[in-house]
């Protein structure tokens, strides 16, 4: 009985509460709780780490209620925007928005692990978000791949592929290099009001969501910040499909 007292107490001096639960007592009784508190957490510390796991499950639940609705209320922006390029059957049951940029190291380890899932599962397809987040050469890649998929589809995924195998960040040459190495010449992308448009909604999009870096894969119900490993994903998508 002690503990769960002292568990609801540590809990809402955590979240900011206690004043306003202690109001209704008088400053003896205030500083009797706070002693009563501080010595049980003395001896029983692990109360602490109960009060905190139970503080994040709170905040898991609020940001997972917050991530529903901005989801459903960019669906379309996600999940059926034809201008943005598509990894897998493009008939597949579940589609999954995946923001990306070649700069970025993670982004670099997920790629291959979506591209494999994609072509092993004919029930799953990516739409993939260039997001150019990591700088110059970022938006330089971005621009020439997305030149690309507009005037030459069936090299898109080629060239995506290679710019992401290069370990490190991209400099403009080696960018350059990498479209050559595909047999695209990038003075002949053009690079418009198309790419542009592309780029700018990708990254307003990103924001709205409340993105702070690549990866980010969104599934319609969920969205995943950071890298996921192979095995996490391929149960996610096995629970929706």
């Amino acid at each position: 009985m002690k503990k769960t007292l002292t568990l609801t107490l540590t809990s809402a001096l955590l979240m900011g509460s206690f004043n306003l639960q202690a109001a209704s007592l008088d400053n003896t009784q205030k500083q009797e709780v706070k002693d009563l508190v501080r010595k049980t957490l003395v001896e029983n510390p692990d109360i602490l780490v109960e009060a905190m796991n139970e503080l994040r499950k709170k905040e898991v639940a609020v940001q997972q209620k917050s991530d529903q609705q901005i989801l459903s209320a960019k669906s379309n922006d996600l999940f059926k925007n034809s201008d943005n390029p598509v990894i897998g059957n493009p008939k597949a049951k579940l589609t999954i928005a995946y923001f990306t940029d070649y700069n970025c190291q993670y982004c670099k380890r997920q790629d291959p692990i979506l591209r494999k899932i994609a072509e092993d599962n004919p029930n799953v397809k990516f739409v993939i978000k260039e997001t150019p987040i990591l700088g110059p050469a970022s938006t330089e890649a971005t621009q020439y791949s997305l030149a690309t998929f507009n005037q030459q589809k069936d090299k898109y995924t080629a060239i995506g592929h290679r710019l992401m195998s290069k370990p490190g960040k991209h400099s403009s040459s080696s960018i350059k290099a990498a479209f050559k190495a595909e047999g695209i010449d990038v003075n002949k992308l053009d690079i418009n009001a198309a790419v542009a448009k592309q780029i700018n909604d990708n990254l307003k999009l990103f924001q709205e969501l409340g993105l702070r870096g690549t990866p980010a894969i969104v599934f319609p119900d969920e969205m995943l910040r950071g890298y996921t490993d192979e095995s996490a994903l391929k149960e996610m998508i096995k629970e929706r499909t």
